[in-house]
């Protein structure tokens, strides 16, 4: 037994070192705090890509404030020659100080634990695989989030299938094959020094529900809530066993009905779940500093078709002009996200995105995430399928090697009116933002950011009152308390 044992020992020692694993920890961990909002209904919702109406904006001030916590946390394992690595990110995310649902209340205990990804990265035919649930970066505007997928880059090319969400296939009709697969592709140039050029195109698809398919479903859903009507009637004419079962049997049937039935979602493609589309999405994004001058751009077409009916259509544009003097930084923004101006032509040209979070801290800090980063109004670049036109200018000053601070001014309109009962508007209104950051070591950060948007007629829309005219400005302030390593 003592040679056995010895032998083993031997042979773990010599195969330890080819065998070498590197460990790497990093974290990101966030307590967040909306320190005031004069309408919380608003800030809490991420409802902005909706196309039905939600009256957030109350008659009165509505404030509130709360904590909330966002933790990540991740491990990297790769071999000592770097050829195979694997990632594995857990996150608890949102937890509001208070909520017991959640974790949050007396004694914590709660069940928040949230895997963020999960993948292995390994070398491969001059490249890099990546496989599993992983960070997709295609276009901060477009496509910045998780998913699951494989992604391979070698040089400057870069190749991808993303699936993001799927539908077991149950019978032989290919209708029901409604999973949502992405096909990306992307190139990056250097043409100049100073200059990056990136070219990249998206293909999603998912063969689902048409519109033909989508209005059978709603004449059964229908007739399932007329043959309720009556079993209801017969039921209270008569009580009895038999009254009684088809009323279950009706009210079952209705379900049914209404879970087949696709929900009217709004301008978002990830919540466009077992529809019937093909979705094109081409563009050039990029940047370019010479000397203290910088330039940033996005550019985005889109073009394809939903549920066999509607066409889409929309288009993006970004541009960041600014520059460097110094401990002053001066930055004008303007983007142009195309909307859709009728609904029933057949043309759906509103730019949609996928899946994304629109940063507040160079935006607009009242429509998008703040430091709050899971309360907010939209987390896409537009508002519902109307569209948005933003135009900002920004100054941020370094005053110390610890502290920064800034301000910005803008002004906001849709691409296209919003219309709703007998109005028509457009002018979503002029917005001041200001912001500072401290850092108090060098890994972790105090910040505070506020936003002030004197609402014009177009935000009447999400008021409980709507008489044509905006009624209530909106204003928000937030801080955070940031760790990260």
């Amino acid at each position: 037994m003592k040679k056995v044992l010895l032998a083993l020992l031997a042979v773990l020692t010599f195969a330890v070192p080819a065998m070498a694993i590197d460990f790497a920890f990093h974290g990101d961990f966030s307590n967040e705090f909306r320190l005031y909002s004069n309408q919380s209904k608003f800030f809490t919702g991420d409802f902005g890509y909706k196309t039905t109406r939600t009256a957030a904006i109350a008659d009165d001030t509505t404030s509130d404030s709360f904590a909330s916590a966002k933790y990540r946390l991740w491990t990297e394992t790769a071999t000592d020659d770097g050829n195979i690595k694997g990632v594995f990110a857990v996150e608890i995310g949102g937890i509001h100080y208070g909520d017991n649902s959640r974790g949050g209340g007396f004694s914590g205990d709660g069940v928040n634990v949230e895997t963020r990804w999960a993948y292995t990265d390994f070398a491969l035919a001059g490249g890099r695989l990546k496989v599993g649930l992983q960070p997709v970066k295609i276009n901060k505007f477009f496509w910045t989030e998780t998913a699951t997928g494989v992604n391979y880059k070698i040089g400057n090319f870069e190749a991808a299938w993303y699936r993001g969400y799927e539908v077991y296939n149950t019978s032989a009709d290919s209708n029901d094959f409604k999973d949502l697969d992405a096909l990306y592709v992307r190139y990056n140039l250097t043409p100049a020094e100073g200059v990056k050029v990136g070219l990249f195109g998206v293909w999603q698809t998912s063969d689902g529900m048409t519109s033909s398919d989508i209005d059978a479903l709603e004449a059964a859903e229908a007739t399932a809530i007329a043959d309720l009507a009556a079993a209801e009637l017969a039921y209270n004419s008569a009580p009895s066993a038999a009254t009684l079962e088809a009323l279950v049997a009706a009210q079952e049937d209705l379900v049914a009905a209404e879970d087949a039935v696709p929900g009217s979602t709004g301008n978002y493609l990830k919540k466009m779940t077992g529809y019937d589309l093909d979705l094109y999405t081409l563009g050039v994004d990029g940047g370019l500093t010479s000397g203290s001058l910088f330039v940033n751009w996005d550019l985005m077409y889109q073009t394809g078709d939903l549920a066999e009916d509607l066409d889409f259509g929309g288009y993006f544009a970004h541009l960041d002009v600014g520059a460097k003097m110094g401990d002053t930084k001066i930055t004008y923004t303007f983007w142009y996200a195309s909307g859709d101006d009728d609904s029933t032509d057949g043309d759906y040209d509103a730019f949609i995105a996928t899946d994304c979070d629109t940063k507040g801290s160079d935006s607009s800090i009242v429509l998008f995430e703040g430091y709050t980063s899971d309360n907010y109004f939209s987390a896409v670049p537009y508002v519902q399928d109307k569209g948005l036109i933003l135009n900002r200018i920004g100054i941020d000053q370094k005053l110390s090697d610890k502290l920064t601070v800034g301000a910005a001014a803008l002004y906001l309109m849709t691409a296209e009116d919003i219309e709703y009962a007998t109005y028509s508007e457009d002018k979503i209104g002029f917005e001041l933002d200001a912001y500072a950051s401290y850092k108090m070591y060098q890994n972790l950060e105090l910040a505070i950011q506020a936003g002030y948007l004197a609402a014009d007629d177009a935000m009447d829309f999400y008021e409980a009152d709507n008489d044509g005219n905006a009624d209530e400005d909106l204003y928000v302030i937030n801080s955070k308390i940031r760790y990260k390593f």
